[in-house]
């Protein structure tokens, strides 16, 4: 029971960088502290080894200069507080035996046959080197030299003192840990907090969001720091998905609308049909429409699934290399009867030389869209022109009508599925045209742009700009 409640408290991340914190403090303490420790150590040995160094120099010329007799009366009056006093001074005969012997205050022994063991191994004229006391865990430094005679003199000296404050130094260091790790807790735990605040803020938020509140915005600060940065894509992020929330439900709506009215027409058909004792011709009709309306539906899907296929580039493209006039003409000679009904006027103005690497019957089909765009809301008497302009790089397509126009703040939603202006809203349409020629350019790695109004506060221009090898 305990360890469920420990767990989630133990692996979060305000908790890892806390202990990582105060992990990383200590550990580098510690190194800090060893670095300084060994300095500390090998600086006092030093000076130990450089002290008995000279008193062994000192010795060894007072001796050779006055000689041994005088060297005993020395060292019969030093007092036991001098530093000479807690020194073993030992003079070794040529022959091996002790000639003198300085017994060091406070005092401590060496076997005598292993000195005498360490002094046959070390034959040089200068030789040092380290004992364990006879009685005791304390090593004892020694250095000794060869006098003129012969006889070797050693000066030893215990480093129980250098231990002593060696120790003391550990002391010091374990003493101090337990702050360091507590100042290392402390400033983690303030320095996890300080920096995941913000990480904490988007968890409220994501929260709030997830209750159902779109509308929420992280707080933004002002400093210049990647979380901050992280709120404010995220924030951006929540705009698009709010606006994306917002216009599938809108288009839903009109998905609904668009499919209601051949769904319903076809229904309609069919129980009259049905509830009805007519002959086969009256049948036949029924059967017509119900084909024509369903027929509308499938290409309504049909349109969709295009769309998305574009979008997500997941069909293959047959390119091939077509003449954009060419492909102009074909799908003007369609629509040239419907142009004349509502007396509308066409200018082409085509370049013979405007070729380009695309999928002919998608761009053919963009073609037909922006043409259809322009009959539906150029008035009659207006005008259309429609022209292909050739490139070094490049092929253009430029369709303009002389309509009413669209407003600025529609110029990017056009291209959104199934949106229709207040303007089209008389006009039968499953507002997917341009979002069909937005993906097909898209996928052609091609751009597409409008630009309205065009003159007087009318017309609307639609450019399409195709790659020749796209």
């Amino acid at each position: 029971m305990f360890s469920s409640r420990l767990k989630p408290t133990l692996f979060r991340i305000s908790t890892k960088l806390t202990l990582a914190y105060s992990l990383v403090l200590i550990l580098s303490s510690t190194v800090i502290f060893s670095f300084l420790y060994f300095q500390i150590s090998h600086g006092l040995q030093e000076q130990e080894r450089v002290l008995l160094t000279s008193k062994l120099e000192e010795y060894r010329n007072r001796i050779e200069v006055r000689g041994l007799s005088e060297f005993n009366d020395y060292f019969l009056y030093i007092p036991n507080y001098d530093r000479d006093a807690a020194l073993l001074v030992t003079v070794f005969a040529p022959k091996g035996q002790v000639s003198f012997f300085h017994e060091p205050f406070p005092n401590f022994k060496l076997d005598e046959e292993d000195l005498k063991r360490e002094l046959g191994i070390h034959r040089g004229q200068n030789f040092e080197f380290i004992m364990q006391e006879l009685h005791g865990g304390d090593a004892v430094y020694v250095v000794g030299t060869t006098l003129k005679d012969g006889s070797r003199l050693i000066v030893g000296k215990s480093r129980e003192a250098l231990s002593q404050q060696l120790r003391n130094l550990q002391k010091i260091f374990w003493w101090l840990l337990g702050p360091v790790a507590l100042i290392g807790f402390l400033g983690g735990l303030f320095l996890s907090n300080r920096t995941l605040s913000p990480v904490r803020e988007l968890i409220t938020s994501m929260k709030k969001i997830e209750g159902g509140s779109l509308s929420t915005r992280v707080p933004v600060g002002g400093s210049d720091d990647e979380l901050e940065e992280l709120k404010v894509l995220f924030n951006k992020m929540l705009d698009k998905i709010e606006g994306l929330v917002s216009g599938l439900k809108e288009a839903f709506d009109h998905l609904a609308h668009d499919i209601r009215t051949p769904v319903t027409r076809l229904r309609g058909r069919a129980e009259l049909a049905l509830t009805s004792e007519g002959d086969v011709e009256t049948y036949r009709e029924a059967l017509q429409s119900c084909y024509e309306n369903s027929d509308k539906i499938l290409n309504f899907l049909q349109v969709l699934t295009d769309i998305t296929e574009a979008e997500n580039r997941s069909k293959r493209l047959k390119l091939e290399k077509k003449y954009i006039s060419d492909l102009v003409k074909e799908i003007m000679s369609l629509y040239e009867m419907a142009f004349e009904e509502k007396d509308i006027k066409v200018i082409q103005k085509l370049d013979s030389h405007d070729w380009a690497m695309v999928d002919a019957k998608l761009i053919s089909r963009v073609v037909a869209n922006l043409l259809d765009n322009a009959h539906k809301y150029t008035p009659s008497g207006g005008e259309v022109t429609i022209e292909t302009i050739n490139q070094t790089e490049n092929v253009i397509i430029r369709v303009t009508d002389s309509g009413p126009g669209i407003s600025a703040d529609e110029h990017g939603m056009i291209w959104q599925k199934l949106y229709r202006s207040d303007k089209s809203r008389s006009e039968y349409g499953m507002g997917l045209g341009l979002t069909f020629v937005k993906a097909v350019v898209e996928a052609h790695d091609g751009k597409v742009s409008v630009r309205s109004p065009v003159k007087d506060g009318r017309g609307t221009e639609f450019e399409v700009l195709l790659q020749k090898m796209s």
